[in-house]
């Protein structure tokens, strides 16, 4: 048996409760994983971090579909890649880039859902199954869902479209590091319920230290902000820089929201200075 991961903006309505429902009418037997159906609407650099610190926590083997897709039904293609120990299903609008770079590109087709809806109706034990036809603009239930189901059937990628190479694939960097003098510019890659905000860099790429103090600049304000392990560690209200447990730098707020104090959106750039370092 095999695990079939699932990351969507879909919200937790019936749009992720159909997928989930298609990919056992293909598969009785396959486990499916909620990891996120709440990655904000369109948004795929947000839905390529979760993405990319979500899958290794999954058995090897294991398959992702993950769907944030603002372009569904228009020219991007539908993919299906081998990385490493997984598989990753799903646009090719960079949502899977990074991801696929911290595994390893094996192998990879173009999805065809001519080939996959034929498979499709052959195994598929819902009624759904005796007219199997692509929608327009729900690929998560008609192509990327069933398309995973098939692979935890044995079938191979080769089955279910065409090859493409590494550099058919769209490129997307949610690791983004620019030195300007004493200072760095980073990126909000996600912003959680809390408002707790995702840099673009790793602590070694910024030179993490917990001496001295922050500048965090955003949006023409500059903001102090204290170097912490936990959010215990400044008082309730302050503004503290760390390392969350992605590996990740992330702003956030003791108690508060750091997407709120700073007006700060996934996408935007901010510049960190150290202070008093030495």
């Amino acid at each position: 048996m095999r695990f079939i991961g699932l990351i969507t903006d879909y919200g937790y309505g019936y749009y992720s409760g159909v997928l989930k429902a298609v990919i056992k009418g293909v598969n009785e037997g396959v486990e499916v994983i909620d990891i996120d159906h709440e990655i904000p609407g369109f948004n795929v650099i947000a839905g390529a971090y979760i993405v990319r610190v979500s899958y290794y926590w999954l058995p090897k083997g294991s398959i992702i579909v993950a769907v944030v897709d603002p372009g569904v039904g228009g020219s991007r293609k539908a993919i299906a890649v081998e990385a490493g120990d997984y598989v990753f299903v799903g646009p090719d609008n960079g949502l899977l880039y990074p991801a696929i770079v911290a595994e390893g590109f094996k192998r990879g087709v173009e999805l065809l859902p001519g080939k996959v809806s034929k498979l499709v109706r052959s195994k598929f034990k819902g009624k759904a199954g005796e007219e199997w036809a692509l929608s327009a603009t729900f690929h998560g239930r008609d192509l990327f869902g069933p398309a995973a189901a098939l692979l935890t059937l044995g079938y191979s990628l080769g089955e279910l479209g065409v090859p493409i190479g590494f550099n058919d694939i769209e490129r997307l960097d949610i690791e983004y590091v620019e030195p300007q003098g004493l200072s760095y510019r980073v990126k909000v890659v996600y912003i959680d319920r809390f408002g707790n905000t995702v840099l673009s860099c790793k602590p070694q790429q910024i030179g993490f230290s917990l001496e001295g103090e922050y500048e965090i600049g955003a949006g023409g304000r500059t903001f102090r902000v204290s170097p912490a392990v936990k959010f215990s560690d400044v008082r309730e209200g302050e503004l503290l820089l760390y390392v969350n447990s992605f590996n990740f730098m992330e702003l956030a707020v003791n108690r508060g929201s750091a997407s709120q104090k700073l007006g700060l959106r996934v996408g935007d750039t901010i510049t960190i200075r150290p202070l008093n370092r030495f």
